[in-house]
């Protein structure tokens, strides 16, 4: 199924008029900008804000230490205070508490990077890495990486659980977004889409990694079959047969299954 994407309107249009409201727009696009921070003038063509406003809600940020600019390159990135309240935050998640344990064991048995994601809004946010102890660790992005919902595996292991027409929607609306990832692949990451839609979990290769690399992700649902969560991981393409990816997705769903358990005391949660 494909969806055009519509004319893009200006983040500042949705938002509703104030500072609390400024600087959470302020922060959710520098938190969704490059990991080098981002540039006054990007952050004026992102939000749609006037530069004398974004100014002023900055001053109130930085003095807050919830921004930080960087006096060299002049990006500006998330402050250390507010990178503390994000660690906070994730400690009192239930869902990563209810998984660290089984997902450490994961990361060990399958010898590779185990990924928790969540979603908030049209966002992604990892809340969970955990590595093995191979030297050889495939994978991109850390525990707070804010990205786009829908272009990882763990994203579109819960689309895959979502109604279809909300996950076109979530692809129309983010579409430039994913336009900006490196070589990003817009044929190849409907036909992934239309695979995790289709199969309940999401398996790719090369889409929007070193085209060497694939990826494979579970959804952990709740009681009523909601996608409360995803668990991916990556690997060489050439380290799995069809065999071994068959017990590399057991093995995922296994784990997301225990997780239910100790999230809703479910019996048989997140398997087909």
């Amino acid at each position: 199924m494909n969806v055009r994407a519509s004319t893009p309107r200006n983040a500042a249009d949705e938002v509703p008029a104030g500072s609390l409201h400024r600087a959470r727009l302020l922060v959710t696009t520098i938190a969704r900008g490059s990991r080098r921070g981002s540039l006054l003038t990007e952050l004026v063509a992102r939000t749609g804000l006037p530069r004398p406003t974004i100014h002023r809600v900055l001053d109130m940020l930085i003095d807050m230490g919830w921004v930080e600019r960087d006096p060299l390159t002049l990006r500006f990135n998330l402050g250390r205070d507010l990178a503390a309240l994000g660690y906070s935050a994730i400690s009192r998640q239930p869902i990563e508490r209810a998984a660290a344990t089984e997902l450490s064991a994961l990361a060990e048995e399958l010898d590779q990077v185990v990924f928790l994601n969540i979603r908030s809004g049209l966002d992604s946010v990892c809340i969970g890495r955990y590595d093995s102890r191979s030297p050889v660790q495939v994978g991109r992005g850390d525990v707070g990486l804010r990205t786009a919902f829908g272009v990882t595996q763990s994203c579109l292991a819960m689309m895959s659980r979502l109604p279809e027409d909300e996950v076109w929607e979530v692809v129309r609306i983010n579409l430039s977004r994913f336009h900006r990832v490196e070589r990003y692949d817009e044929t190849r990451h409907r036909a992934a889409i239309e695979f995790a839609l289709t199969h309940g979990y999401s398996a790719f290769d090369g889409m929007v990694l070193d085209r060497s690399t694939s990826g494979m992700g579970v959804p952990i649902c709740d009681a009523g079959g909601y996608p409360v969560a995803g668990i991916g991981t990556t690997f060489i393409s050439a380290w799995l047969d069809d065999a071994g990816r068959a017990a590399c997705r057991a093995r995922l769903e296994a784990a997301a299954t225990r997780v239910a358990q100790r999230l809703f005391g479910l019996p048989g949660a997140g398997a087909d």
